[in-house]
């Protein structure tokens, strides 16, 4: 039972015995389990270097069991460091050996994949293998029709974080929205900027697949896997530049004003104020804050008027300016 913390089975023994009945010395051990005194010895040291048992003075030595539940709570908190070392160490030497492969073959760098097939297939590996963090950059047009795909619903399911970026067009798509609408309720972090850089799918920092042709239909037919490298650190820090831009979208509320805010305004005004800067058309705007055509034209008027804007892009973008959103 105690083998997860380094206690093999004798050594258990051992100290169920002590638990029972201590103070013992190594020769009653022995005596009791059946075993050679020097095994019993062997047993109990490593019990008392692991803080389970500690030692009375006297000939012979005698042997007392600590209370499991400060002896034991403190032997796995000191092996849950040092699995966490080890897990640090373990990214130095992958790090450490990546480097290497590349400055030997530069060719391991960059994997091309060719084939609507096989570049979902690829996709889909990646995401399956997501152990922290997916990062994406997404725009029309699309491999498939079906929006968000099983697999990264399954990566959400598996409480792996996921960050995405998406081109203001893909709200304005019905199908893609609600597919987004119900990616987020599983907990995905949605943002929308006007135009995404470039199409993108990153895995704990250390694979990110990007397109490198398109089909005349828009179809991805060519993509690139960039490996671990400063190629794709960079790609990471121009997705973290946009996503500090970016305008939360299906958010479970709206976020509170920002420190310095106007007072007066509400929340979905805010909300309001944020896709207009984004670029998003009304049906899309109505979709995101389910409100009418009607309600949507009257208060975009009046923030537009509130903010001496001249269209409503210039009202998200003077809001942001003056610290509203």
């Amino acid at each position: 039972m105690l083998e997860a913390l380094g206690i093999d089975g004798h050594t258990e023994r051992v100290y169920g015995l002590l638990i029972r009945d201590s103070p013992r010395a190594a020769s009653e051990v022995a005596a009791e389990l059946g075993c050679s005194v020097d095994r019993a010895r062997r047993a109990l040291e490593i019990l008392v270097e692991a803080g389970l048992v500690t030692t009375e003075g006297g000939r012979p030595v005698r042997h007392r069991a600590v209370d499991p539940r400060l002896g034991l709570a403190a032997l796995h908190r000191t092996r849950l460091h040092e699995v966490e070392r080890a897990a640090r160490d373990v990214d130095s030497y992958v790090a450490e050996y990546h480097e290497r492969m590349l400055r030997s073959d530069t060719r391991r760098l960059v994997e091309v994949v060719e084939g609507p097939r096989a570049i979902s297939a690829r996709i889909a590996e990646l995401l399956a293998g997501a152990e922290h963090e997916v990062l994406a950059f997404d725009a029309p047009p699309y491999v498939n029709g079906n929006g968000a795909t099983a697999a990264e619903e399954e990566v959400l399911r598996r409480g792996v974080a996921v960050r995405a970026i998406y081109q203001t067009e893909v709200l304005e798509l019905p199908d893609h929205a609600a597919s987004l609408r119900r990616i987020t309720a599983l907990g995905e972090q949605a943002r929308v900027v006007p135009r995404v850089p470039i199409k993108m799918v990153m895995v704990d920092g250390r694979d990110a697949v990007v397109p490198l042709t398109a089909s005349d239909e828009g179809t991805r037919s060519t993509i690139a896997q960039v490996r671990r490298s400063r190629l794709c650190d960079a790609l990471r820090e121009l997705f973290e530049a946009y996503w500090a831009q970016a305008t939360p979208v299906f958010a479970a509320a709206p976020a509170a004003p920002a420190a310095g805010g106007h007072p007066d305004l509400s929340e979905q005004d805010q909300a309001l104020l944020g896709l207009l800067n984004a670029g998003l058309k009304d049906e899309a705007v109505q979709r995101q804050l389910g409100i009418s055509e009607r309600t949507l034209r009257r208060r975009t008027a009046e923030l537009t008027d509130r903010l001496g804007a001249t269209s409503r892009f210039q009202a998200g973008a003077q809001a942001v300016r003056r610290g509203w959103i």
